[in-house]
């Protein structure tokens, strides 16, 4: 795992010269060594610069021939390069046999030489997660690749002929061109997400290449394109208990946790109790050649805390296993550091115990696997029963459902309030968005000004080009593009990564990702509960016992600390004179969220909202203050 920064464009304004400072910003993600590349090239009567830069963290082949950016043997190829390929030797096998040299032991070299031989085709052959870009000096080309489902992230920008890129926004602001301002469009999905989904990030014309997409820089012209998308890999009527799927599914993510053990380093699993996780620590020790190491951190406060099904768990399955008991005073000092960390706004409250999560970790491995993904396949969030509930009064006319809504202001009970308003949207794609979005249009354009409020369209098409006709399971794969890569995925990467520690995600290897999006929802909700294929896998390893609770989630009390710990923070940053003099959010709609926020307390869609107001705030103290909104 590692970190890529990079730039190409008339030699005149690349200022090549600043890669360095780009790929220095990146030492986190790399810390063991450094390398830089640059190359000269003349378009028509221009000479243009392309460089790029690495920090490298070594997991595969930890010799000096692992060093990038690689070069291929001619120096016609050149690659900066973000991941793993967990079949990498299985393609070096197949690449010897057609004549193919190499060497390294390393999968760098084993994708250039796969591009060499395949081009852009060698994309659909790779297994694993990873973001590079490669320069093919004979196509005078450049391409940069994101993997399927987004786990290793990609930001670009093309401004005045110059293409820039790295993998975290920090290298970009490290460049000399760069001069982009705050979004307003991005900022109110934040304030509506809790994160900016993607292709937006929170500066103008500065995006996040989209899982699954490949950009083609050639000849000043920049073009993107997908070449992959999720449809099933199997036919639902071959399929037809949740037993069945469970068998099928326990050996093709057996078969992606053996894939992911492929390391050079130790390596670990990060161990919640819950099904996802315990699923993936299962898997491991079974096919693990040695010893597994398991890591889970716990919360002094019980309604928040997990630890002690994770040690149960991890005495059943025999791991060595550590946990750390969270302190409030830990859980504040790491709330400090989300806006350095994360380096985009970024307001869900689990990434405060990943963070600790993490440090905890690194301290015995280098490589952890993680649960992620789960509840995005197998639909185990609350917010699928309730549209399942919803699209049963959804056959009614619409004027009924209009009028049906009217009786929300009569409802004491919020989730009844909130269910009724969604009866007004006039399709299941909007109703889908609602029900995975925070704060209504009225609410986002008071904070973040008139025409930022707009639905999300990347979701909307997601829901709408779902190759499957429930609308349940349409919310679930358009969650797998969105929430999934903006939320879940950049979580772990910036939590894991702030210490050099590389997360591995079985279950988004592309082949369980595609066998679940083609089992029908009556397999995923089975009467053992949510989650049916993979709970059943996990109950003939462990006592159904042990997961028979309420869904609780990774989280810390966040309301509590903005009543008590935070609560001066979230005064000073929300001050109105601070929020008038930057002109981002509106003073007033500010004020009156924070004041509902304190009247209601506990966990509330208003202290939801104040906390993503506060970390935007803060954040842009620390990283954009200087930067105007256009």
């Amino acid at each position: 795992m590692c970190g890529i920064a990079g730039v190409l464009g008339p030699a005149a304004r690349a200022r090549i010269g600043d890669v360095r400072f780009m790929a220095n910003s990146l030492a986190h993600r790399g810390p063991d060594d450094a390398g830089e590349w640059s190359r000269t090239f003349r378009l028509g009567e221009l000479e243009y610069s392309i460089g790029f830069g690495h920090r490298r963290l070594a997991i595969l082949d930890l010799t000096p021939a692992g060093h990038q950016p690689m070069s291929s043997e001619d120096s016609m190829v050149t690659i900066a390069y973000n991941g793993e390929i967990y079949n990498f030797r299985q393609l070096r096998k197949e690449l010897i046999e057609r004549g193919k040299r190499f060497r390294s032991e390393c999968d760098t070299e084993v994708l250039i030489e796969a591009y060499r031989e395949w081009g852009l085709d060698a994309l659909n052959r790779l297994n694993g997660m990873f973001a590079f870009a490669l320069w093919d000096h004979a196509k005078g080309q450049l391409l940069l690749a994101r993997d399927r489902l987004g786990i290793k992230p990609l930001y670009f920008r093309h401004a005045d002929g110059v293409l820039t890129f790295a993998s975290e926004l920090r290298a970009l602001r490290r460049h000399t061109t760069f001069d982009a301002p705050i979004d307003r469009v991005a900022l109110a999905n934040f304030v509506r997400h809790g994160y900016v989904p993607g292709p937006r990030s929170i500066y103008e014309g500065v995006w996040k290449l989209q899982p699954a997409h490949l950009l083609l820089w050639k000849e000043g012209v920049v073009h993107q394109s997908r070449y992959w998308e999720i449809q099933p890999e199997i036919e639902p009527s071959l399929v037809r208990t949740s037993e069945e799927a469970s068998r099928h599914l326990e050996t093709i993510l057996g078969d992606a946790v053996e894939r992911q053990l492929v390391s050079d380093v130790p390596l670990g699993a990060f161990l919640s109790g819950g099904i996802d996780s315990s699923a993936v620590a299962a898997l491991m020790k079974e096919r693990a050649s040695g010893p597994v190491k398991t890591f889970s951190v716990g919360f002094d406060n019980p309604d928040y805390n997990e630890a002690h099904y994770a040690r149960r768990v991890a005495e059943h399955l025999g791991t060595d296993h550590t946990e750390l008991y969270v302190r409030e005073a830990d859980a504040v000092a790491a709330a400090y550091e989300i806006p350095d960390l994360y380096d985009e706004p970024f307001a869900d409250s689990s990434a405060i115990p990943t963070v600790l999560l993490s440090r905890l970790t690194r301290k015995a491995v280098t490589v952890a696997l993680s649960g992620d993904g789960g509840d995005e396949l197998f639909g185990g969030y609350t917010h699928y029963h309730k549209l399942q509930r919803l699209l049963g009064l959804f056959s009614l006319p619409f004027p009924v459902r209009k009028r049906l809504s009217g009786l929300a202001s009569y409802c004491p009970a919020s989730s009844i309030r909130n269910g009724l308003l969604h009866l007004r949207q006039r399709d299941h794609a909007a109703l889908a968005f609602q029900l995975s979005s925070g704060s209504d249009e009225e609410t986002l354009e008071l904070l973040c000004g008139q025409g930022t409020a707009a639905p999300n369209e990347v979701y909307l098409k997601a829901f709408r080009d779902a190759p499957v006709s429930d609308p349940v399971r349409r919310t679930m794969i358009a969650d797998s593009k969105v929430y999934l890569p903006d939320d879940i995925l950049t979580k772990v990467d910036r939590a894991s990564m702030s210490v050099g520690l590389e997360a591995r995600v079985p279950l988004l290897d592309h082949h369980v990702v595609s066998f679940a999006a083609g089992l029908p929802l009556r397999l995923l909700w089975g009467s053992g509960g949510d989650k049916a294929p993979l709970r059943a896998l996990v109950y003939r390893r462990l006592p159904g016992a042990l997961f028979n609770r309420p869904k609780k989630g990774f989280s810390i009390p966040i309301g509590e600390l903005l009543r008590s710990e935070l609560k001066e923070w979230t005064s000073s940053h929300l001050a109105p004179a601070r929020l008038s003099e930057e002109g981002l959010l509106a003073p007033d709609a500010v004020s009156a969220s924070l004041d509902e926020a304190r009247r209601r307390g506990g966990v509330s869609e208003e202290t939801t909202l104040l906390w993503r107001l506060l970390c935007f705030q803060r954040w842009y103290e620390r990283q954009g203050r200087e930067r105007k909104c256009s």
